[in-house]
């Protein structure tokens, strides 16, 4: 009776793992990752530089905003430039002999309801190839009695 103890004894398996067996693994790698931090990471101070900036010179200027050029173009395929009349042509001699600062300032085109679409690309790729990047539309209703398109406020 005696052998049938030790065999039932030593036949048995254990079927869950001691803790030891499954932590091993996780200790290996955490020691690794510490050995690798240590290896790669720096222990000397940062140096900083010290640069020493110059003071500004020089005086304030305070900018203005700048009024817009006014263009107004009427049904009838006409425009009106600084109050007069006048042709794409002469409108394009007039805009090439304005300084090239004057391309910074907003360019804004009047247009009346009527005015053909066409016309007012056209004259967006005029302005465009002129050096303007800043063009604004406004379209108004019918002509006042002294030929200006009525503004747009007193439409009401």
């Amino acid at each position: 009776m005696r052998n049938h103890r030790q065999s039932s004894r030593l036949g048995r398996r254990r079927l869950t793992p001691r803790w030891g067996d499954s932590l091993a693994p996780l200790l290996d790698v955490i020691f690794l990752l510490v050995i690798f931090l240590l290896v790669s990471a720096r222990f000397d101070q940062t140096r900083s530089i010290v640069v020493d900036l110059p003071e500004a010179e020089g005086t304030v200027v305070q900018s203005t905003p700048l009024d817009p050029l006014v263009l107004v173009l009427l049904e009838d395929g006409s425009m009106r430039w600084r109050g007069d009349l006048i042709s794409p042509s002469r409108l394009t001699d007039q805009l090439t002999q304005l300084p090239p600062e004057q391309r910074l300032r907003p360019f804004t085109v009047q247009a009346d309801r009527g005015v053909p679409l066409e016309s007012g690309i056209q004259l967006l790729e005029m302005l465009r190839l002129l050096g303007w990047s800043q063009v604004e539309f406004e379209v108004s209703g019918a002509l006042d009695a002294t030929g200006f398109l009525e503004d747009r406020d007193s439409e009401g």
